[in-house]
């Protein structure tokens, strides 16, 4: 006789229960502690012909954790093909961890997820002359791993070595499809604020 009015009491009190609770998500206790820019230079072997790169990117601070974005161009020195030369360029997602941080001498840690070009052209000149003609779009992932210097409050210098993987290039020339996978080394300067003191 009871047993519906009952089970309707249950299930309201549960509902109002339950809606009283605050959403969870990611970064709700996450406290922002500095923003920073940073100019990247990476540097790396292919085929045996070595592979310079430059770019930048900005991201925020959450205490131990930063999130932000980056965009790279890498020049590939050789092999050449039919005249040309390949190049890289690639932006995206930039997720890094800095432990202890306040410590002069520090572990870093970083991962940068992208999308991006594979190019043939003459990059040889401050105008990259890309070959129309042939292009691949690429997934690029590179995990990293180093040790980061306090120069000051406001710059960190960080020294890394990781690996490039390339998704979806379609080999060039002589290189295979998946020749782009490879050990990369890179210097990073991050200029901005970086939180208080310990």
């Amino acid at each position: 006789m009871y047993t519906k009015p009952l089970l309707f009491v249950f299930l309201f009190a549960s509902f109002s229960l339950f809606a009283q609770n605050e959403e969870q998500t990611l970064f709700r206790n996450a406290r922002i502690t500095g923003g920073f820019a940073a100019p990247i230079f990476t540097y790396g072997k292919t085929d045996g012909h070595s592979v310079y790169g430059a770019g930048g990117g900005a991201g925020i601070v959450f205490n131990r954790f930063f999130a932000g974005f980056f965009g790279m161009g890498e020049a590939f020195t050789g092999p050449k093909f039919q005249g040309d030369q390949l190049g890289l360029g690639y932006g995206g997602l930039w997720l890094g961890y800095t432990t202890p941080s306040y410590k002069l001498v520090h572990l870093y840690a970083s991962m940068k997820i992208a999308g991006g070009a594979a190019g043939a052209g003459d990059f040889n000149d401050d105008d990259w002359d890309i070959d129309d003609n042939w292009t691949d779009a690429v997934f690029v992932g590179v995990p990293e791993v180093g040790l980061e210097l306090n120069v000051a409050r406001w710059f960190r210098l960080s020294g890394s070595a990781g690996y490039r993987f390339v998704g979806g290039f379609n080999g060039w020339g002589p290189l295979g499809k998946n020749d782009l996978n490879a050990p990369v080394f890179a210097l990073t300067a991050r200029f901005g604020w970086f939180g208080g003191r310990r």
